[in-house]
């Protein structure tokens, strides 16, 4: 099945003796009503309007992860970016019209108001609320919505199934050739939607692939990424094209992978190395030539 939702296509494969697309749908909406940025009754909407709101699970099951991980890197990955994404264009207010030094000056001010350690989700009872700061979820989002609609087909005794939306990945079991899926890295080049610099033979797991070689925008001569450096206030600019993490669950390696999108090569190898738990495919170029570093089980395969 395929279609539509957070702005994106979704592409979901898998084998059972009875439909399961009504249940996909059920928790695609659940992830809209909690998460989204462009539903203004939605748990983030309501709560980056200062409102209290009911428990909402699935929010609070992804500021915690983003809040860990933001903890672990730094702030690279960090969800209060809301307000510098909305600035550069990418979130719920038009592009700005302004040349890059006054939007530069302007990001300076906003990153008062950008920090994980300012925000905190406080909860009273049945209800919560959002103190310190406004949350964008866009880069941890997509990986949980894969998370989710997986465990609603294991529960419904799905087996065997690829479950991609906006390019991250949850895979269970195997393909209709009974082999390990295969799921392709696409080449990190602008205008270039179809070539694969890399196809990994995956099961049981989640995958998320982060760049800037598809959402962008010129002003002038500048390119203007959708990843948004926190602590610099500004879209990123690092020597890595894409990043591509593997992890037990896609929502992990959504957040990760962000996170080493913001951080560049050497920090990002640096993080692999410790959490052996993640597998990195961090593409740079070369030359003229893009070249993959591998890091699989803490140890570097190619770089």
């Amino acid at each position: 099945m395929e279609g539509m939702a957070f702005g994106t296509t979704y592409h979901i494969t898998y084998q059972y003796k009875m439909r399961e697309d009504s249940v996909v749908k059920r928790q695609l909406e659940k992830i809209d009503n909690a998460l989204s940025l462009f539903n203004d009754k939605s748990t983030l909407a309501r709560l980056n309007r200062g409102e209290t709101v009911e428990i909402d699970s699935l929010f609070i099951a992804v500021f915690e992860k983003g809040m860990t991980v933001s903890q672990a890197t730094g702030g690279c990955f960090d969800m209060t970016v809301a307000p510098l994404v909305n600035l550069w264009g990418f979130g719920t207010d038009e592009k700005s019209l302004g040349n890059i030094d006054s939007l530069k000056v302007v990001a300076d001010s906003l990153r008062n108001f950008v920090g994980y350690e300012k925000c905190k989700l406080v909860v009273d009872g049945d209800s919560m609320k959002l103190v310190g700061g406004t949350v964008d979820a866009a880069a941890i989002a997509k990986g949980f919505a894969c998370d989710i609609v997986a465990k609603a087909l294991k529960d419904n005794g799905c087996e065997n199934f690829c479950v991609e939306i906006g390019g991250e990945v949850v895979v269970c079991g195997h393909n209709p050739r009974g082999e390990k899926w295969r799921i392709g890295i696409n080449t990190p080049e602008e205008g270039n939607l179809s070539d694969v610099e890399d196809a990994l033979s995956l099961t049981d797991c989640g995958m998320a692939t982060s760049g800037n070689y598809r959402n962008f925008y010129q002003m002038g001569d500048v390119k203007v990424a959708h990843t948004i450096d926190p602590r610099q206030g500004v879209p990123v600019d690092t020597d890595i094209l894409s990043a591509t993490i593997v992890a037990e669950d896609c929502m992990t390696a959504d957040a990760w992978a962000t996170a080493c999108m913001v951080a560049g090569l050497k920090e990002s190898v640096g993080w692999m190395m410790e959490h052996k738990e993640l597998k990195a495919y961090l593409i740079t170029r070369k030359g003229k030539e893009f070249k993959m570093t591998v890091i699989e089980n803490g140890e570097m395969k190619k770089w």
